[in-house]
């Protein structure tokens, strides 16, 4: 009988534990800003580029006091990413120098964190010739 009733707490418990887990997830409020992003490359030939993103607000305000990370992937394994980084923006308008170190398709991820700490993330599909 004592055993029977082990079972029973210990299954009651990790009932209780996956619960309380699972509702802390829910509870917790999403850090994204409520902004639009926007990336471009002055070119999309192999070698050095710039990379302009501009950050607005849902109201089509300028926002220049983020930091923005960049993060340039091949969509095929094995090839080392291209990172960069900018702060400071002018209106809205950050600009970096970027690489493309080969022609094909890339994935560009924007990393954004704002001056308040609230964060956004986008990714761009880039096709890049030799």
């Amino acid at each position: 009988m004592d055993a029977y009733l082990n079972i029973k707490r210990f299954v009651l418990l990790t009932l209780l534990l996956i619960l309380t887990a699972c509702n802390g997830r829910n509870s917790q409020q999403p850090n994204t800003a409520d902004i639009r992003i926007n990336a471009a490359a002055d070119s999309t030939q192999v070698g050095q580029t710039e990379l302009i993103i501009t950050l607005t607000d849902n109201a089509g305000n300028p926002i220049s006091d983020a930091a923005i990370s960049v993060k340039g992937d091949m969509n095929h394994a094995g090839m080392v990413p291209v990172l960069a980084d900018a702060t400071g923006g002018e209106d809205g308008v950050y600009k970096m120098p970027f690489e493309w170190t080969m022609g094909g398709d890339w994935v560009v991820t924007v990393d954004v964190v704002l001056a308040d700490g609230r964060t956004a993330s986008q990714q761009f599909d880039y096709t890049i010739a030799n």
